[in-house]
């Protein structure tokens, strides 16, 4: 009886390129069109089944059952987009 041993031969992978999403404009906008008609699916089968589904609106957390009924549930702060540290000067210019 014969024993063969096979070789194996492992090639160098190639790195996998990061892939920026800004880079590439129409996939983008075609992601946000696809989530977009989701979740308009989404909604449309949640009132044919009588439930109550939940979403922001501005500030405020919204459940709206499938009859139409608007139920606010929390509302949350505002959040700044400037970070302002202890002791910083702010210049106000009048126009």
């Amino acid at each position: 009886m014969y024993i063969i041993k096979k070789a194996v031969i492992m090639l160098p992978e190639k790195k996998a390129e990061k892939i920026v999403f800004r880079s590439n404009a129409k996939e983008v906008s075609n992601l946000i069109v696809a989530g977009k008609k989701a979740a308009l699916n989404a909604i449309r089968e949640n009132k044919a089944l009588g439930l109550a589904f939940t979403y922001n609106e501005g500030n405020k957390v919204v459940c709206e059952s499938a009859n139409g009924e608007i139920l606010e549930l929390n509302t949350k702060p505002l959040r700044s987009s400037i970070k302002i540290k202890k002791g910083t000067i702010l210049y106000v210019k009048s126009k």
